[in-house]
């Protein structure tokens, strides 16, 4: 049963005397001396105002500097957030807010947390789940073995939407360091058709960088976590006689970097896979549960040949299904999966399988 719905006069009435009205994004906000009330439109638009899931209510828009103080962390006025619906305002409870611009003049958006979770009729009704579009298929992983390029151009092109983009000069993006190996400058070749691939988090470095160390010469071609740590390849190339350059991994510069299981073709689609799974709009994960609950798994889940990424970390492996990415960390006992898609509903059916979930955007 839903809580009854009420007019947005009603719902407003809430912040008490003096109240002033404002707009973030679609959203409305009303202050007053009582409380803060927040309404918002139903639907499903991640990064945009609105709800987020079952538990995150997000806000964002135009900078609102006299609202900075009434989304505090401590010591601010109540929150009650409500959807408008069709036929009035829902109660979505009260919320805390776990996140804003830091200064008054910057105010622009605000994270806000319920108190009570959305239960899953509630979530429907305020963020119903809309028909999935075409999904990318899985065939590309028939070619991670004899032609993990050839894999990778394949899934790229799959998963992410081609964009419009300015002419790219035709340069060697390894400029006055010759030619690039095959893997990587098939890589670049690729993120001109997808730029996507350049705005992950953890990137491959548009200008790969010179470098030296205890190994010697290296090119620097992807970092992490701010450049906390990176991937690199001998350099100059040891000869046309050598099969595919080795990937050395380093997290500090002063001591000898780890060699990766994976070569360089190999290694490319381990990392990009691993952004394309952080990117994704729309994600799940499991808390550690038995490793015997992925037995309902396989048979939706195909596995891609590759070592676990990051093995000192948490040596996840790949599994895809149409329009899904997967990593599973698995110990003899234990497991964590988690999920990440293009479209909400493809996570949907993942509910039949009664997981306990840390988070779950469909």
């Amino acid at each position: 049963m839903l809580p009854p719905l009420i007019t947005e006069a009603a719902a407003l009435s809430l912040a008490g005397a003096g109240l002033r009205r404002y707009e973030m994004g679609p959203a409305l906000i009303g202050a007053g001396a009582d409380a803060t009330v927040v309404i918002v439109e139903p639907g499903d638009h991640p990064g945009v105002s609105g709800v987020q899931d079952s538990t995150r209510v997000l806000l964002r828009g135009d900078t609102i500097p006299s609202l900075h103080a009434r989304f505090g962390f401590r010591d601010a006025l109540p929150i009650h957030v409500f959807a408008r619906l069709e036929r009035g305002c829902l109660s979505l409870g009260t919320a805390r807010c776990r996140g804003k611009s830091s200064a008054p003049a910057g105010f622009n958006h605000a994270k806000l947390q319920l108190s009570q979770p959305l239960s899953r009729d509630m979530l429907n009704v305020v963020r119903p789940v809309p028909a999935s579009g075409p999904v990318p298929g899985v065939d590309w992983v028939d070619h991670v073995e004899p032609d993990p390029i050839r894999a990778l151009e394949a899934f790229v092109l799959g998963w992410f939407p081609a964009e419009e983009t300015e002419p790219a000069e035709e340069k060697s993006l390894a400029g006055e360091l010759g030619d690039l190996p095959e893997a990587l400058a098939a890589f670049h070749r690729l993120a001109r058709l997808r730029p996507a691939l350049y705005r992950f988090h953890d990137p491959v470095l548009k200008q790969p960088k010179r470098t030296t160390g205890p190994l010697g010469d290296r090119l620097v071609f992807a970092v992490w976590n701010g450049a906390s740590m990176d991937w690199s390849i001998s350099w100059p190339p040891a000869g046309l006689g050598e099969a595919e350059p080795r990937v050395w991994h380093t997290e500090d510069p002063d001591t000898s970097a780890t060699l990766e299981e994976e070569p360089l073709s190999r290694f490319l689609l381990q990392f990009t896979l691993n952004g394309a799974m952080n990117a994704a709009p729309y994600h799940a994960s499991t808390s550690c549960m038995p490793t015997e609950r992925l037995d309902a798994l396989w048979s939706m889940l195909r596995p891609v040949p590759l070592s676990p990424f990051l093995p000192t970390y948490t040596a996840e492996k790949f599994f895809v299904a149409p329009g899904l990415l997967a990593q599973v960390s698995a110990g003899e006992n234990e497991a964590v999966v988690a999920f990440g898609t293009l479209y909400r509903g493809t996570l949907t059916p993942l509910l039949e399988h009664g997981f306990r979930w840390a988070q779950f955007d469909g």
